[in-house]
């Protein structure tokens, strides 16, 4: 467990007013990373874009590499124009590091549960974002990176902040390179700003989950084409937690533990007068019509539902952009209120990772690649934007303009990389480094910031404790049934599962981590 020094330093990271994503990119007066405005798409080879971007990441083209393909799995898409992508970034890395890339993009239908079952069939491929990163971390699914970020990753380790690394350390071990972005997260919505303008909703009233019943109502009387309250499978109001005061320890939201600030003491977040109202609650605005019937099962994304008509508002993590991300995602003008405070806290820097399989045949070349996107803004912009004519306009002052059903917009910049390489939205506020800046130096710190759960002793409990979760979780959240009753089953479940030994687990390994600070 960290000591006094390791925490020190988290906290002093984190509550500085500074912001160190730009790092040595090269690009510190100007973070979306310019390059010249032309008539033609952007493609790789044009020589004065490789010479930029070569001094930018402090690296040369390799001499002598063997031509190798990487496979890459993110969440979203799959995007229709994927592989017009791919054949620009193959382009630009083959004088890079002499590799091709293959991007595998796995929908919001359950994608953790695919890469365990790649994991657990132990099939090869390189680099995956990090679903349930400290389980896959605890039991050997990634590859320790020290020694390959010291020797293929230099100048993305001299930049980014040391932070994010030690929440991504497991027992001593290295198993991902964060996302350089947000160093706290908050949940909130993403309107329809035609809907919210419409109707003259003031969306800054919110503060919290209850306020927008006014609003679902209205919804409900007004717009019958539209849900008041979309769900799908995947998403539903568990973004919204009954605990503020609380922290998730075990590093999934499959696990349901957490730890109450004011007592110091973990517990089943499932077993709680809190998660009682909460879920009632739910289930009165399912009765009242405001939640479409089919939420615990539909598999409609919910910018695909926002896009479509479907749906008029989005919920989830936001960050300082995400007016400009959901603008995207949806293809509309869209409209930002967080409703929980910011928070920093080892889960939020843990928020998007990269980690590299145990089972890559090149692990070496697929930091090579991490280290790009974390310091080439023109591979970065290829593999967030696409192709410059086909899937975006570019307009003056480093800024774009997205093109409508381009068939490629589902990879986000805080998937990968480092954000502050990214492209201005025409819409975005060119503010975006102060952004970062007042986002983190807002956020509320955590009291056990640094704390890591090592779950290698309990990893069948975990197992187990996950699968019964998913069994109920859809159903509790849906509204489709009275949730005491269903409460109760999912609880004498959990028991015999063993949760009472993770909990256990969980709090002797937080109690050392205390005592040690």
């Amino acid at each position: 467990m960290a000591g006094k020094k390791v925490t020190g330093l988290l906290l002093s990271l984190v509550l500085m007013a500074g912001f160190t994503l730009a790092g040595c990119s090269g690009n510190n007066n100007n973070p979306a990373a310019p390059t010249e405005k032309t008539g033609e798409s952007t493609t790789a080879p044009a020589a004065t874009k490789e010479a930029t971007a070569t001094e930018a990441a402090g690296t040369e083209a390799p001499d002598g590499l063997e031509p190798v393909e990487l496979s890459l799995y993110l969440p979203g898409g799959p995007d229709k124009d994927v592989a017009a992508v791919e054949q620009e970034i193959n382009a630009y890395l083959k004088d890079k590091i002499n590799a091709t890339l293959k991007i595998n993009q796995l929908s919001w239908d359950k994608p953790a549960d695919k890469v365990n079952l790649m994991i657990q069939s132990g099939e090869v491929f390189d680099m995956v974002y990090t679903w349930n990163f400290m389980t896959n971390a605890a039991k050997g699914a990634y590859l320790p990176l020290e020694e390959l970020i010291d020797t293929y990753a230099k100048e993305t380790k001299a930049q980014i902040n040391p932070a994010y690394l030690q929440a991504a350390t497991v027992n001593g071990h290295l198993y991902a390179i964060p996302t350089e972005k947000e160093l706290g997260q908050s949940v909130g919505f993403a309107f329809d700003k035609a809907i919210v303008d419409k109707y003259g909703f003031d969306v800054n009233s919110i503060k919290k989950l209850e306020d927008i019943e006014p609003m679902l109502k209205t919804i409900k009387e007004k717009e019958p084409a539209l849900s008041p309250l979309f769900m799908n499978h995947t998403d539903s109001l568990h973004w919204f937690t009954a605990y503020p005061d609380s922290e998730d320890l075990d590093g999934s939201n499959e696990i349901p533990t957490l730890l109450d600030y004011k007592t110091m003491k973990v517990f089943n977040e499932y077993d709680t007068p809190e998660i009682v109202e909460r879920l009632k609650l739910i289930r009165s605005w399912y009765e009242a019509g405001y939640i479409n019937k089919n939420g615990a099962t539909d598999k409609t994304e919910l910018k695909d539902a926002v896009k479509s008509g479907k749906a008029w508002f989005v919920y989830g993590n936001m960050n300082p952009t995400s007016t400009n991300d959901w603008t995207r995602l949806a293809e509309k003008p869209m409209i930002i209120k967080t409703l929980l405070p910011v928070g920093v806290s080892t889960k939020s820097l843990q928020g998007s990772m990269l980690a590299i399989s145990r089972t890559s045949k090149n692990p070496e070349r697929a930091m090579m690649f991490m280290n790009l996107i974390h310091t080439d803004p023109v591979l970065y912009n290829l593999l967030t934007f696409g192709i410059e004519g086909k899937h975006y306009k570019k307009l003056e002052n480093n800024t774009v303009e997205f093109i409508p059903e381009s068939g490629y917009n589902s990879v986000s910049s805080w998937m990968i990389g480092n954000v502050l390489l990214n492209y201005l939205n025409k819409d975005e506020d060119p503010k975006r480094v102060q952004l970062y800046t007042d986002w983190n130096k807002n956020a509320a710190v955590s009291p056990v910031i640094g704390f890591v759960f090592d779950s290698t002793k309990v990893q069948s409990q975990i197992g187990a404790l996950i699968n019964i979760t998913k069994q109920y979780k859809n159903t509790l959240y849906s509204g489709e049934k009275d949730p005491e009753p269903v409460l109760k089953e999912m609880n004498s479940k959990l028991k015999a599962a063993g949760l009472d030994a993770v909990i256990t687990e969980i709090q002797s390994q937080l109690d050392a981590f205390l005592a040690a600070k």
